[in-house]
This record gives structure tokens, sequence and C-alpha cells, in this order.
């Protein structure tokens, strides 16, 4: 979702570093890159080291399953709905973007974009990956209603 999260300063950074977690700085800011290297298994291996955006994160849908607007069980749902659709467009992704890095999906989605532009005939490219175009979109869409926190600071978009 997000290329980089921001680090509060001073904060103790070696628990990530520990678990293969890459940092740049930026603005004189501390910001480890994404997808974080520390999310395995669908679990964070530094949790009890984890900085505090990563404590304070709340996406829109917990929110609202906070606020009894959702049921524990749709979110679930729509959890396990999205991590399928993720889980099937990534590879699709990487295979046509062939980034030279890990990159986050808005990464990859932007990488294969300028490669489907860059094509010779652009226009049958698109056509061919269609299906794919059209996964994407619906992924962005539900990343943005659902799992986007709208209100941080900490992990707005580049």
């Amino acid at each position: 979702m997000y290329r980089t999260v921001d680090i509060e300063a001073g904060e103790d950074i070696s628990p990530l570093r520990a678990v293969g977690v890459m940092f740049t700085a930026k603005d004189e800011k501390t910001q480890f890159l994404q997808p974080c290297a520390a999310f395995r298994e669908g679990c964070c291996s530094a949790y009890e080291g984890r900085p505090s955006v990563c404590r304070k994160y709340r996406c829109a849908l917990l929110r609202r399953v906070e606020a009894g607007e959702v049921s524990l069980g749709e979110a679930r749902r729509l959890i396990a709905s999205t991590l399928a659709l993720r889980d099937r467009v990534r590879p699709e992704l990487e295979r046509l973007a062939e980034p030279q890095e890990p990159l986050a999906l808005d990464g990859l989605y932007r990488l294969m974009f300028a490669k489907l532009d860059a094509a010779p005939d652009r226009a049958a490219m698109k056509q061919s990956q269609g299906k794919l175009l059209l996964d994407v979109a619906a992924l962005r869409v539900l990343l943005a209603k659902y799992f986007e926190p709208r209100d941080s600071e900490s992990h707005k978009a580049e």
C-alpha cells in the first residue's frame, strides 16, 4: 500500500533491523521501506519491538469494527477476500514489472503501467492484460475504502 513508513525521532529501530527491515532517510526522517520485511506469514516478527507508528496504526476497517459498524465476521471475510485478490495480483505484477528490488503494490503497479505504456503496441498490450488491470483496480478500491486509515499522517502514500 505504501512505499515507506516514517519512524518517530529517537525510536529504537534495532528490533526491526534484526529481522531485516530496510531503512532510508528523507527530510531528516528515518523511514522503513515497504513491503515490511518484519511481516511474515501474516504476523509481525518484531511485534514486541515494533515502532509506535505500527502500534498506533488503525485501518479504516478496524475502526469500523471497533465502532460496531461492521461485525468481526464480516471484517474477516473482507480481509480474506482482499488477501486472496492481492495474492493473485502480486505475482502477475512482479512478472510484468520485473522489479529490481522488493516494491510495495503501488510501486509494482506504477512500474507495470510504465512498461505497458512503453510497449510498441500499447493498446494490444493493455488489452492482453485486461483482467490483471481490472483486478488491480478492484484491489486499489478495496484498499482505499477499507484499509487506508485516511487520517494518519505517518502512512501517507508518496
